[in-house]
């Protein structure tokens, strides 16, 4: 049965800063710049919005929380703002910022609100990305940090090996992908590699990140921000631009204990019962979809998500992605923007962000033709999913 607030809400502008790989500017001026461009592309005033909701996930191990310069949080932003009928905020950290989209969607449903902003800030700190070196560990990490999983990307190779093995495919065929993902970041100015293309000669003789992820099958992380205005649907379509339906989602929440290495198994757990909500509650099925973004972090993520979220069978993405089938033209355009391999590493906003405009019809050079219902899967999945459909009218 069909979800009752299908289509009730809207996705209506959206904003971005300049994306780099420095901090060229502090984070808040970047989430500052972002939000403003958001509201303005609605055609609304700043003072009439009235929600805030961000997700504001620690910065990379050994780095020093700093709001307005690692983090953007709500009280930074309504530092900023200075709103005069800010009726509701929220600041998610742990469920992603998909957690923080579906947290204000129920807040408009409900009438707290009337206008909400979403934002997602990330900063890209000097010197080691993942967690720096240490001579001693405690808690569960004594058990991984001595064998080498130091960092999240040593974990996620350990899996993706087991996938590799387990289903009898080979490494080379996630280039199809990866260049797949840069020909669309090519065909969007925002994109950190936008002039930058990326052959199946690069990719395979680059170098070895933590086998069997090269270079290229790790997200490019930048310094950014992007933002969107969500509201009741009666009031987006008195709005400047065309309004993106939320058809439905769907969250799946896991705890999880620190340190562990993640398995396959959790991210067809996590991405098929999300998406299974998402589906029930928005009345479609996978093959219902014109275009998708699926999260990509690492290459990994995205196969996971193509198969638990039902657009292939276990074990079969890697030859989904082949001869083209994911490039805009093709079977099921994905990560049409570049995704976070190639247009930069802002947590899965940029991938809901793009499913919106593409069901808007305003996704400029990267645009897939009539496309009408889009999907985004805005996490890695192991841990805490979250799925989207978005559709242009009413069906």
């Amino acid at each position: 049965m069909a979800w009752e607030h299908r289509f009730s809400v809207a996705v209506s502008g959206i904003g971005m800063s300049a994306i780099t790989r420095s901090a060229e500017k502090p984070l808040a001026a970047l989430a500052l710049e972002a939000v403003q461009r958001a509201v303005a592309d609605s055609g609304l005033q700043m003072d009439d919005i009235n929600g805030l909701a961000t997700y504001a996930e620690l910065p990379a191990a050994g780095h020093t929380i700093i709001d307005g310069l690692s983090i953007v949080s709500v009280n930074a932003m309504m530092t900023m703002l200075k709103l005069p009928n800010l009726r509701w905020h929220l600041q998610n950290e742990t469920v992603n910022i998909g957690g923080a989209v579906q947290t204000a969607t129920n807040a408009l449903i409900a009438g707290v609100c009337d206008y909400v902003v979403v934002w997602r800030a990330l900063h890209n700190p000097t010197g080691i990305y993942t967690a720096p070196p240490a001579s001693h560990v405690g808690g569960p990490q004594q058990f991984t940090a001595p064998y080498g999983f130091s960092g999240i990307v040593q974990s996620l190779a350990a899996e993706y090996a087991r996938y590799l093995e387990r289903h009898g495919q080979s490494r080379e065929k996630m280039a199809a992908l990866a260049i797949a993902q840069r020909k669309h970041a090519n065909l969007t100015p925002e994109a950190y590699f936008h002039d930058t293309p990326l052959t199946r000669d690069d990719y395979l003789n680059s170098r070895m990140i933590a086998y069997p992820f090269c270079l290229f099958d790790c997200d490019i992380p930048v310094q950014g921000a992007m933002a969107m205005v969500l509201t009741r649907t009666d009031r987006a379509r008195e709005l400047r631009p065309k309004p993106a339906l939320l058809a439905g989602y769907g969250q799946r929440i896991k705890v999880e204990v620190g340190g562990r290495i993640a398995s396959v198994a959790d991210y067809m757990a996590a991405g098929s019962s999300s998406s299974n909500l998402t589906w029930e509650r928005a009345g479609l099925g996978p093959q219902d979809v014109d275009v998708a973004q699926i999260y990509d972090g690492f290459a990994g993520s995205t196969i996971y998500g193509i198969e638990s979220y039902g657009f292939a069978k276990e074990g079969e993405a890697l030859d989904f992605v082949q001869d083209g089938n994911v490039e805009i033209g093709g079977g099921l355009p994905i990560n049409t923007f570049g995704g976070s391999l190639s247009a930069g590493r802002l947590h899965g906003i940029w991938h809901i962000a793009e499913a919106a405009m593409q069901v808007s019809g305003r996704a400029g050079a990267h645009q897939v033709p009539g496309a009408k219902i889009g999907f985004a899967g805005a996490s890695g999945a192991n841990i805490n999913a979250t799925t989207f459909v978005f559709a242009d009218e009413p069906y």
